[in-house]
Parts: structure tokens; C-alpha cells; sequence
């Protein structure tokens, strides 16, 4: 199968991709292996949370990605798409969150199978407390590694 290439992304198309991109939602990489077509859009989307059990902006992994190599990269908005996309994924190993004000991170959407857990997260649902730490085992192994 032939997957989407990699194409140029010009300072300018990243910049309007980032100001749409809300400031305050993140990316959890749990550490579990994704289940994706290798060379695919999303596959390729992911690998670009390196971090394991960390918040890492959307907007780092989105300019990460728009820069994969230095033929180009990954549209930012297909990106985006492919994140919360992923969300459905059975098993969800990237969790879409949204950082509060009070530090605490909640999910975007619905995660119904998120890796490594029983049950879903729903939207909303408090995900990381900034006071007593990661509420679920997923990410509970991913921050002790």
C-alpha cells in the first residue's frame, strides 16, 4: 500500500496550522507500541512523541512532524486529524489532553480503549492530577520508566 508522502510545509502554512492548534492541548505517549501501518500518516504522526508518560504540547509535535526530514514533512493538519482519530484506536497508546488551569489534564474526547487499561476515558475525565499525578496504570508505568 502506498501511503501519503511527505511534502513541503512553508513557515507560513505551519504558522496559521499552529494558531488554529489550541495552546493548552497536549499529547501522552503511554509507551505501549502502536498498532498502525508502518509508513502510514498516523503512524508516522505518532512516532513523533518520543517522550513516554509526558505532556508534550500539540503544537511541539505538529512543527516536529512538519519537519520530519529535510524533504519535508507531515501536514499539520492531517496531523491533528490523525491524533484525535486515534482517540478510536484500539488500543488508544496517544492520549489527546487538555491542561487546565489548575495543572490538571483531561481528555479531549472519548478514548474508549486506551492502552493498557480497562474501561474508557471519557471526555473530559480527568487524566493526569496535578497534585497526586497520573490516575491510571497506562501512565502510572510510562512516568516510573
Amino acid at each position: 500500500m502506498k501511503h501519503r508522502g511527505l511534502e513541503e510545509i512553508s513557515a507560513h502554512r505551519l504558522t496559521e496550522a499552529l494558531a488554529r492548534t489550541p495552546n493548552a492541548h497536549y499529547v501522552i505517549w503511554t509507551g505501549h507500541p502502536c498498532a498502525s501501518q508502518p509508513g502510514s500518516l498516523r503512524a508516522r504522526a505518532l512516532a513523533c512523541v518520543r517522550e513516554i508518560g509526558v505532556p508534550v504540547p500539540l503544537r511541539t509535535v505538529l512543527q516536529r512532524a512538519a519537519n520530519l526530514e529535510a524533504a519535508g514533512g507531515l501536514d499539520p493538519d492531517s496531523v491533528r486529524n490523525a491524533f484525535r482519530m486515534h482517540q478510536l484506536a484500539q488500543p488508544a497508546v496517544c492520549l489527546l489532553v487538555e491542561r487546565l488551569a489548575s495543572n490538571d489534564y483531561v481528555a479531549v474526547t472519548d478514548i474508549p480503549s486506551p492502552a493498557a487499561m480497562r474501561g474508557r476515558i471519557a471526555a473530559g475525565e480527568l487524566v493526569i492530577d496535578a497534585r497526586t499525578g497520573p490516575r491510571f496504570a497506562c501512565l502510572e508505568m510510562a512516568v516510573s520508566a
